[in-house]
């Protein structure tokens, strides 16, 4: 609604504008400048409508060019000393510049761009079941708060617990099954010999291996490329995180009492962090710091690598709900997975109840920006149920997991709609 009344206002202006030109003969003058003197809105995202005023412009839009930080704008139309243009895609702040007919002014100021996200579905047709296949030719059955993770080449691995399998999901959106046959148990293998009895998350190493936290077999284990695997370590694993520096594993045992434990390539498992209440995911940043979210108090805590200093970034103690700002002001719902971006922004996976209740408040992924701990809420909201879009109009149905990709793609565990979600920035 407000873009159609802003829309209105504009066209407005430009009848207005229009009507006072007719009676001053407008003309443009090639032999003088092009002036800018403003533009209206200063910030929007890709698409925003904005009006750029001046003099000695053409009504000839066919003369007219515009970028905004030297992308290329679309014109809709010049009448008088006004110019409609759109924001391009991608286009980021700076300024903006007008030539017509080879004479060229820039703003002094820049046009702030607003990046905007957008939601589509990777993977799964939001019924439960089991089947490889392309896109919604895909199914999954996520009866339990799963995890996902990607490796460097834009392939997901994502923990299906309901059909004990782990799965592959290639750029394309094909899904495969890279280990696991489908029954509950505990056994080594390739392919569809290996089982397990609750895959519940999943972190891939420097080399592409993909690492398994299965907490009913206290076990975690090790899949290679070609679905072979084989035991690391015995522990009550629930989330898990690797330092790809030095391929140390760190994981979450999920108790009222609960620790966070190391686990070295050989298999040695050493507990670092206790008494912690229902701790349940770890990620670990390019200098070994840990990220943990504290399920049990709602909160987002950070050790600091090898000293295991804790610091409290984001959320206050059992205060619970979908409020933005900064470190202690922020409020978190029970949430449950965290990831990092390549510039150590932490994103967080926001319902982690039992069983995926659509009464919590955190239907989406929340940020927090590295070092100033500013939490934001980056796609989706409060309201549980399923649509692809932008912004506050994607719906999330208890996203449980959460993944960022080498070039930033968000990755979300979609767990009630049982389906795989991507969100790209335009």
């Amino acid at each position: 609604m407000k873009t159609i009344l802003y829309r209105l206002q504009i066209l407005l202006l430009i009848v207005v504008a229009a009507a006072c030109k007719k009676d001053k003969g407008f003309e443009h003058d090639n032999n003088a400048p092009v002036i800018v003197d403003k533009f209206t809105p200063e910030s929007g995202p890709a698409g925003t409508e904005v009006l750029i005023y001046g003099s000695n412009f053409t009504t000839d839009t066919a003369a007219v060019s515009v970028t905004v930080n030297g992308v290329k704008a679309l014109v809709e139309g010049v009448i008088g000393d006004h110019i409609l243009v759109v924001i391009p895609e991608k286009a980021g702040s700076g300024k903006i510049t007008v030539t017509i007919n080879g004479k060229t002014t820039t703003t002094a100021k820049d046009f702030g761009y607003i990046t905007s996200y957008k939601v589509s579905t990777l993977a799964g047709n939001g019924a439960a079941g089991f089947s490889d296949g392309k896109g919604i030719f895909s199914s999954f059955n996520f009866n339990r708060r799963c995890g996902l993770d990607v490796d460097d080449a834009g392939n997901v691995y994502v923990a299906d617990a309901g059909n004990f399998r782990v799965r592959k999901i290639a750029p394309d959106g094909t899904v495969t099954s890279l280990a696991g046959n489908g029954n509950w148990g505990y056994m080594e293998g390739k392919g569809e010999t290996a089982q397990f009895s609750l895959p519940l998350d999943v972190a891939v190493d420097k080399d592409g291996t993909v690492i398994v936290a299965d907490p009913a077999d206290w076990t975690i284990r090790r899949v290679t490329a070609d679905g072979t695997t084989s035991l690391i370590a015995w522990g009550e694993a629930w989330g898990i995180g690797i330092d790809k520096r030095n391929g140390n594993i760190y994981y979450a045992n999920a108790r009222g009492s609960g620790s966070i434990f190391q686990v070295t390539p050989s298999g040695t498992a050493t507990e670092i962090i206790k008494n912690l209440v229902y701790p349940v995911d770890v990620a670990v940043d390019d200098k070994g710091n840990l990220y943990v979210s504290e399920n049990g108090t709602s909160m987002i805590k950070k050790f600091a690598a090898d000293t295991w200093e804790q610091t409290v970034i984001a959320g206050a103690a059992y205060q619970t709900g979908l409020v933005n700002g900064k470190g202690a002001d922020a409020r978190f719902d029970y949430p449950w997975a965290v990831a990092l971006d390549a510039n150590n922004n932490l994103f967080v996976a926001g319902n982690g109840t039992g069983d995926g209740s659509s009464n919590n408040t955190n239907q989406c992924i929340r940020k927090i920006t590295a070092n100033t701990w500013d939490v934001t809420t980056y796609i989706g909201g409060s309201t549980a149920g399923f649509a692809d879009g932008a912004g506050s109009a994607a719906l999330f149905n208890a996203p449980t997991g959460v993944a960022v990709g080498k070039n930033g793609v968000v990755y979300v565990l979609d767990r009630n709609n049982n389906r795989i979600r991507k969100v790209i920035a335009e």
